[in-house]
């Protein structure tokens, strides 16, 4: 008989239900070569019958490997993010390993609770993008996680943790082509919509394009905004009341790209005719909705298969040290 609305089965009621004592219940879920074959049977039927789950945090924490993964993003609702853990989730599962996924929601108070959370379920690892884009920015559970030897691999922003591995775009080489690219179109005013003064992804996007750009073009303009479409539509659109539509925007982020869109649609600017838009990212279907932008495309593939396995080589070989490794982006017409 299942066990009634509102009751939880645990595995005591099993091993009562199934007259066998709760070593052996245990024991037919977690070493099941080891009970008698009727006894596993009607072990494993009670468990159905009763509705009863195994608690795999409770295991992990007995064990010394959970074949878990945890996985925390800042905005799943963000194309990169949402892309690149669907196919770190791909890539561990081809090795056998759970993914416990996350999404930060750009909360630090979310992201300390979240840590704790995958500290709890003993995952072997964690793959983290951080809520912060600040090269500084230190959260106190890093020691924690030091502490606990629990192999951190840090995704896209990167922070001055030395016992983290890490996967980082080429952010500043990103800025140079995507300079070099307006330069060939013979660009003459651009306005590069950014993220935060104080990011270094953002920082350095900017830095690109102003070496590749700086006296070359007639007029070159950085608007700080942040990482979000409605902030970047809000940015350029108060830029656009008071000035004439350069002939190319650059939006630092594919977020940011779709504010300028926003913005230029809601001041009746025609996109790709009267004035161009260039994406530091790629925007994902714009295609269906009549647009083409030119872009710096980064390989998700890839960064999902280096993030997955430097975590995997931390978790298999105590002696490795952290690895780093940097994906250039290339640029898509």
């Amino acid at each position: 008989m299942a066990a009634g609305r509102g009751q939880k089965a645990t595995l005591a009621s099993v091993a009562a239900q199934a007259n066998v004592s709760k070593i052996t219940a245990s024991r037919a879920f977690s070493q099941p070569e080891k009970v008698h074959p009727e006894t596993l049977q009607r072990i494993r039927q009670t468990a159905e019958q009763l509705g009863y789950v195994v608690n795999a945090a409770a295991r992990n924490l007995r064990a010394k490997t959970s074949k878990t993964i945890g996985i925390v993003n800042p905005d799943m609702a963000n194309p990169f993010f949402g892309g690149l853990t669907r196919l770190m989730t791909l890539e561990a599962q081809k090795l056998g390993y759970d993914t416990l996924v996350f999404d930060s929601y750009e909360s630090q108070e979310t992201e300390d609770r979240i840590i704790d959370k995958l500290i709890s379920y003993n995952v072997d690892a964690i793959i983290l993008s951080v809520i912060s884009n600040d090269h500084h920015y230190h959260p106190s559970y890093m020691k924690r996680l030091e502490t606990l030897n629990i192999p951190v691999v840090l995704v896209d922003r990167e922070l001055e943790v030395s016992h983290c591995s890490g996967v980082y775009i080429d952010n500043l080489d990103c800025g140079l082509q995507a300079g070099r690219w307006l330069l060939e179109q013979k660009a003459r005013r651009v306005v590069v919509v950014s993220g935060p003064e104080n990011s270094s992804v953002a920082r350095d996007r900017v830095t690109g394009l102003q070496a590749a750009l700086q006296g070359k073009v007639a007029s070159l303009e950085v608007l700080h905004a942040d990482f979000f479409m409605d902030v970047a539509w809000q940015e350029t659109s108060r830029w656009l009341a008071d000035n004439e539509a350069p002939d190319y925007f650059v939006g630092c982020n594919n977020q940011i790209s779709l504010g300028i869109v926003k913005a230029c649609i809601e001041h009746k600017l025609p996109l790709m005719k009267q004035v161009n838009l260039f994406s530091i990212d790629e925007v994902s279907h714009a295609g269906i909705y009549g647009f083409h932008f030119p872009c710096v495309s980064h390989d998700l593939q890839e960064i999902a298969w280096q993030a997955f396995n430097l975590a995997i080589r931390r978790v298999t070989d105590g002696d490795s040290k952290p690895g780093k490794v940097v994906v250039r982006g290339k640029v898509v017409q």
